[in-house]
């Protein structure tokens, strides 16, 4: 393994925004809420663990053990600078529960304006 992908990586606002645009398809209109979400589960940290009523979370999203093993992830692979594989376990938990999956997009995001998440980043790919 190399060690570069041992460590974390610290995301802006803009960077996550138009990766996750970009690069795995998110659609633009959802973009606020992503970014708001990962501000307050991990603060943009791929590596963050976080530790959740005897379980933990994991990564950029703070993806719960039991999502890793309902959907086949290890956890090692949601703590490293690739959210290739964080992003497509987001999109299964977004996809069967949506947004409320998160305690940090329910406590800080819903039901608010966004546009301060993605305003000022040039999003265009």
């Amino acid at each position: 393994m190399n060690g570069a992908s041992c460590y974390g990586k610290i995301y802006t606002k803009c960077e996550l925004a138009k990766e996750l645009k970009c690069i795995y398809g998110f659609a633009q209109s959802s973009l606020g809420d992503w970014v708001c979400l990962v501000q307050h589960e991990s603060s943009f940290n791929t590596a963050a663990v976080g530790q959740n009523k005897g379980s933990k979370d994991y990564g950029l999203f703070q993806i719960n053990d039991y999502y890793c093993l309902e959907y086949d992830f290890r956890n090692s692979e949601l703590k490293d600078n690739d959210i290739a594989d964080d992003v497509k376990c987001a999109k299964k938990i977004f996809g069967r529960h949506g947004f409320n999956a998160w305690y940090g997009w329910k406590n800080n995001c819903k039901g608010k304006n966004l546009s301060s998440y993605t305003s000022g980043c040039n999003l265009s790919c």
